[in-house]
């Protein structure tokens, strides 16, 4: 249930974030629809972020899930830094960042419908039940991510 305006908004920016990570997933790297929609993905990843980071109805106060929209926030702006920099190697640096990104935002998706829907209801008790599943589940990503994104990467250049 969406209690407020903050909380519609932060639902359409992860919406919006999500569509479009995978468009620009499964679409061709370097087009004019690659930059719109990357372009268009890290607005709506900023929207997101600030949104989750103005979000305190859980504890009160700055808690993990805080700090894994500082992340977020960090890998994203990264990503785009990488490309407007365009230092050598610029590429697999942007790919990797951009990976981790739409990793993180599945992670928050995974974890906020797994706890919304009730599946995880039986073993949380309470704000500090709620935090250890959100953290774990995000910790899992990450290690998925670890094995999967060097993969990716080889076949995003491989394509190139």
């Amino acid at each position: 249930m969406i209690l407020s305006s903050l909380g519609a908004a932060h639902l359409a920016a992860a919406l919006a974030a999500l569509m479009l990570g995978l468009a620009i997933f499964v679409a061709r790297k370097g087009t004019d629809a690659h930059r719109l929609f990357g372009a268009a993905f890290v607005l709506a990843m900023i929207a997101l972020n600030v949104t989750a980071l103005a979000i305190y109805r859980l504890t009160g106060q700055f808690n993990p899930f805080h700090g894994l929209a500082l992340m977020s926030l960090a890998t994203t702006l990264w990503g785009m830094l990488i490309v407007l920099r365009r230092r050598e190697n610029w590429m697999v640096s942007h790919l990797r960042m951009m990976f981790f990104s739409y990793l993180g935002l599945l992670a928050a998706a995974t974890a906020e419908g797994a706890l919304r829907l009730g599946f995880l209801r039986p073993m949380i008790g309470g704000p500090s039940g709620v935090i250890a599943a959100g953290v774990a589940i995000a910790i899992a990503f990450a290690a998925v991510g670890a094995l999967v994104v060097p993969r990716l990467q080889r076949s995003a250049m491989a394509d190139r």
